[in-house]
């Protein structure tokens, strides 16, 4: 009786595990034991090069809706600086008088519930992090047994001599060299995998590109009398005589709502940060790649209405702002295995190799 209960108690830690791993969809994963098993090494980097082509860009970034999806770095970018922390001393209970230690950890920080606006609350681990490694190395594992995909150790890694070459050129900037192995199976089946890397902006810019710093676009209008009034259409028509043109067309690109959105519920932002899906159509393997690119640029402070544009110019506001911009690639491709395949960007180079394993055949 003993070995039945236990029997059933291993499986459901198992289905648990899987679970999980892999998030909900419309179509059930297979068996396990019928799983297709793939090395994935990509190559991400940003361009150094002035792109010469006549392509435009929005400036807002198009949303790519990460959750539930596969999210190999954020637990080992989590888990490197832990082993650190948890060498720190305890801190010591605060009286009136006593100054933060900032080098010593919270008794159960990890246990901590985060509370908006709590000072002494740990901060998000991801959110302390100013950037993330461009070489990622992971600890394995064994296709044989694994339940879960995996990050694979940098010794695995087989495009160094692109990333060096590339270094040595000048040619681009490297912002992420990952491997690592999972199950593939047929389009909408397994789940998108998550990449993210280069500089945190999370704790200067909202993901919408606008600074925290500066949340009021738009000046607060004037007590609308008579008086105000005329003296208002007097400035206005000096500014136009003066040639500062206060009136502004709409530029033909799409641009960013002047009046910052509300809804800010976003995941942290960061340079590079998007999806990749890889998946089988009969035995043909696909590569669908959506990403953003984020890019410090200025934005003119353009009011979405002439109104609003009267108000920026009568308040004398600047007519530049920080702004984080956005590049956003999209692309599909299908591959052969063990091929270089190479995703170009005016801005971005994704480079990928997918890789047979001792399970990759179809065993059916």
């Amino acid at each position: 009786m003993a070995s039945v209960t236990s029997l059933i108690k291993h499986s459901l830690i198992a289905a648990i595990v899987v679970a999980a791993t892999y998030p909900v969809s419309a179509k059930a994963l297979p068996d396990k034991d019928y799983w297709r098993w793939f090395e994935v090494e990509v190559l991400v980097f940003k361009q150094r090069i002035a792109d010469q082509s006549s392509e435009q860009f929005q400036l807002s970034p198009t949303r790519i809706d990460a959750r539930k999806k596969r999210d190999l770095l954020t637990s080992f970018l989590i888990n490197k600086p832990r082993a650190l922390i948890s060498g720190l001393p305890i801190c010591e209970p605060l009286d009136d008088t006593q100054l933060i230690d900032l080098a010593c950890r919270y008794e159960n920080e990890e246990q901590w519930i985060p509370i908006a606006g709590n000072p002494l609350a740990p901060p998000a681990p991801l959110m302390a992090l100013p950037e993330t490694p461009v070489v990622i190395d992971g600890k394995g594992g064994d296709i044989n047994t694994a339940a879960a995909p995996f990050l694979v150790p940098a010794e695995k890694l087989e495009l160094n001599e692109i990333r060096t070459e590339l270094l040595k050129k000048g040619q681009a900037t490297p912002l992420l060299h990952l491997a690592w192995r999972q199950p593939v199976f047929k389009k909408g089946v397994g789940p998108k995998y998550r990449l993210f890397a280069g500089t945190n902006y999370s704790n200067d810019f909202f993901y919408d590109g606008f600074p925290k710093q500066d949340e009021e676009f738009v000046a607060p209008l004037r007590n609308p009398n008579v008086n105000n009034v005329r003296t208002d259409i007097e400035q206005l028509f000096n500014l136009i005589e003066s040639g500062q043109q206060p009136f502004k067309p709409v530029s033909k690109l799409p641009q960013p709502e002047q009046t910052p959105s509300l809804n800010r519920k976003h995941p942290l932002v960061w340079e590079f940060d998007g999806l990749i899906d890889i998946y089988l159509i009969g035995n043909y393997l696909h590569i669908d790649g959506e990403f953003n690119l984020r890019e410090m640029d200025s934005l003119k402070r353009i009011g979405n209405s002439i109104e609003e544009q009267a108000t920026l110019a009568l308040a004398g506001a600047q007519t530049d702002t920080e702004f984080l911009r956005s590049y956003y690639f999209s692309q599909l491709r299908r591959v052969i295995s063990h091929e270089t395949h190479y995703f170009d960007h005016p801005k971005l180079g994704v480079v990928v190799q997918i890789r047979r394993t001792d399970l990759s055949a179809p065993r059916y």
